[in-house]
């Protein structure tokens, strides 16, 4: 069985699962390309294969533990489906990921992404990250039929297929009065369905570019964090936060409870001034 044939029955396996499209289409990818980058079939890997490709310099230990994770799922379904009899994940060593403090853009930003030349469907999609939080895969699969008027409701399947009705905010509502029945961002070049998340977010790079904004730790996520980080700052319930951010551990959604750098500027700002004395005054 060559590589394309394993991979599409991996595939029937996850669909068979419930496993996202997305996820399914992101673990295709990332195993063809550890395939190319080690020259090995994946059925042949070794564990000195799995260890090379995590051991290498150039990704973050979110991308490695990403990868491990992928690995761990592909053996484990060769194990299933007795294609191995052996399974090198389970010497793969654990793969600590410090936890990442979130990169919120600021207010006076968006307001910059919104009005500095962005095409009108560029500018739906930053409102959709700042009002709703939705990823960029999420954004890149909004549909007409997810957005319920009556009931102020917007369907999101997010990660791992889950499926939640998060409440319209009121921007949203208005924008959805403006926005195209079916995908409201279709696929282009005569394709069916909707545009992918790597379109959304190289949209959002090009607005950054163009609003001027050189910090370039800022992605489409940025936008997400900027929700979650307005509702903390706002005084909402740290629970209703988890809920509207569709985190699975409310450690995660603690993150932006932190107090952020340009708080903890301000309350440094009321401690009295002096000056640095010369002498002790003895």
């Amino acid at each position: 069985m060559n590589d394309q044939e394993l991979l599409e029955a991996f595939s029937d396996y996850q669909r068979a699962a419930g496993l996202a499209p997305n996820t399914i289409r992101s673990r295709q990818s990332a195993l063809r390309a550890f395939a190319r980058r080690q020259n090995v079939a994946l059925l042949d890997a070794t564990i000195r294969d799995l260890r090379r490709d995590l051991g290498r310099q150039t990704i973050s230990p979110a991308t490695r533990a990403a990868m491990r994770a992928i690995f761990i799922a592909f053996f484990n379904y060769l194990q299933v489906d007795r294609l191995r009899n052996d399974n090198p994940t389970e010497s793969l060593p654990y793969v600590r990921v410090p936890p990442k403090r979130p990169r919120p853009y600021t207010q006076a930003q968006i307001d910059l992404l919104l009005t500095t030349g962005a095409y009108k469907r560029t500018r739906a999609m930053i409102l959709l990250a700042a009002y709703q939080g939705l990823r960029v895969s999420e954004i890149a699969a909004v549909h007409s039929g997810d957005v319920d008027l009556r009931s102020g409701t917007l369907k999101v399947t997010g990660k791992g297929g889950r499926t939640d009705y998060l409440p319209l905010h009121s921007v949203i509502e208005s924008l959805a009065s403006t926005m195209p029945t079916g995908w409201w961002f279709p696929a282009r070049r005569g394709h069916d369905g909707h545009i992918r998340g790597r379109s959304v977010s190289d949209l959002l790079r090009l607005a950054r570019q163009r609003a001027g904004i050189s910090d370039t730790t800022l992605t489409g996520h940025s936008l997400r964090h900027a929700f979650g980080t307005e509702l903390v700052r706002g005084g909402a319930n740290i629970r209703a936060v988890q809920e509207l951010m569709r985190h699975e551990s409310l450690q995660t959604t603690q993150l932006y409870a932190q107090v952020l750098d340009d708080d903890r500027r301000a309350a440094l700002a009321v401690l009295p001034s002096r000056s640095v004395p010369v002498r002790s005054g003895r």
